[in-house]
């Protein structure tokens, strides 16, 4: 009996190894192509001998260009240098204004922008090299400019630039005490 159950067991085996591997073209009453792992029994089956799979390892995912990155045109970095006011200038007390020049390398593209900055406050935004910031107040300020694209990331920055302006003290006399009446 041991010996009867191993042959059924290898024979079963075999026919679900077999049957597994194989597959079955039919074709039904309206002609439609039909390709199965068991074949029907109310249709004729003929096997069809499938070419072996074809299989490749993985390749990296890196070496492949993803589709944002084709569409963005690389972008462009700025060399911004503030060529007036010089660093460390002093502006006398009779120049109420100032104003603040640039260059650019590459020059400005049209959908960037320039941000000029005074002590961290935003100035103003403009296209333009040059600005004039009227009645600047005295004491120490730092200056800077950067570009911009649409989008607001920073395309470069100029290193900072610090100017003294110098005011005159005006000092108010204080008010004659009202005398007491009498």
């Amino acid at each position: 009996m041991p010996l009867r159950s191993l042959l059924c067991l290898l024979l079963g085996l075999s026919l679900t190894l077999s049957a597994g591997a194989q597959i079955y073209k039919t074709v039904d009453k309206d002609g439609k192509v039909i390709y199965t792992d068991k074949p029907r029994g109310d249709q004729p089956a003929e096997a069809v001998k499938l070419p072996p799979i074809n299989t490749l390892p993985p390749e990296n995912a890196d070496n492949f260009p993803r589709d944002e990155q084709q569409n963005q045109p690389e972008a462009i970095r700025y060399q911004v240098d503030i060529i007036s006011p010089r660093e460390n200038v002093t502006i006398p007390p009779g120049q109420r204004d100032l104003g603040i020049a640039v260059t650019l390398n590459p020059p400005l593209a049209g959908d960037h922008w320039l941000l000029y900055f005074m002590n961290g406050e935003l100035l103003e935004e403009t296209r333009e090299s040059n600005i004039v910031v009227q009645d600047v107040f005295r004491g120490s300020h730092t200056l800077e400019v950067e570009v911009i694209d649409n989008n607001g990331t920073s395309l470069g920055k100029s290193a900072p630039v610090v100017v003294n302006v110098i005011r005159p003290t005006v000092k108010q006399q204080a008010a004659p005490k009202p005398k007491p009446k009498t």
